[in-house]
């Protein structure tokens, strides 16, 4: 499930480091405030939603080892287990349990791989910006 999470979390990731660093995004950097929310806004969103998509994922996964009864109930469980949140009041069985844990340690390392993209995407719009205004006050 790691792996299939993992591809979740890449394509969008990829796509949106190809959108950081392509030559569009020069001049997309130095236009506006608004126009550098709206791109961090979008990557987040994103973000969240690859997030989503891994939880209904091990919702899926949760369902088919029969511990749920219906998919919203495990689809809960997961978000629990996937954001670490870890409320406890729906257990799995003795004999799936260790699914929790390992759910818990999959979406830790996804949620880090969006704060990193997140971070390092906020990173490069500083800088375009300061050369922009360095350009801007040497001419």
């Amino acid at each position: 499930m790691f792996v299939v999470t993992l591809c979740v979390q890449m394509v969008p990731t990829a796509i949106l480091i190809h959108v950081a660093t392509s030559k569009h995004m020069r001049g997309l950097a130095r236009r506006t405030l608004g126009m550098n929310f709206a791109l961090v806004q979008v990557a987040a969103s994103i973000m969240l939603l690859t997030h989503l998509v891994n939880m209904a994922l091990w919702a899926a996964l949760l369902c088919l080892c029969g511990d749920f009864g219906d998919f919203a109930e495990s689809y809960y469980h997961s978000a629990v287990n996937y954001s670490c949140l870890g409320y406890g009041e729906i257990g799995m069985s003795t004999r799936w349990r260790l699914l929790g844990p390992l759910e818990a340690i999959d979406g830790i390392v996804m949620f880090g791989m969006s704060t990193a993209l997140i971070v390092a995407l906020v990173t490069r719009l500083i800088q375009r910006q300061l050369k922009a205004n360095d350009a801007k006050g040497d001419a």
